[in-house]
């Protein structure tokens, strides 16, 4: 999905745990808020909109995994 942040200056979180996250899922347009001017807003959103979107894979055997855990404790040896 087409991502553009604005970081709060001085918000840690933000600038680091959630900016670290959004970096993992691609989300690679950043503004700083006091430079978000409606025309660098708008080229931001340009770039964001011409880049192909690239998702990370998501694991399809998790319910496989978590039954394979649950059922030794269900079963007597």
């Amino acid at each position: 999905r087409p991502f553009v942040g604005f970081p709060l200056r001085g918000h840690f979180e933000q600038r680091i745990h959630v900016r670290h996250r959004l970096d993992r899922h691609g989300a690679r347009h950043w503004i700083e808020y006091v430079d978000a001017t409606p025309s660098a807003i708008a080229v931001a959103l340009e770039a964001a909109l011409a880049r192909p979107p690239g998702y990370l894979p998501v694991s399809a055997d998790g319910a496989a995994r978590a039954a394979a855990r649950i059922a030794p404790l269900l079963i007597p040896a």
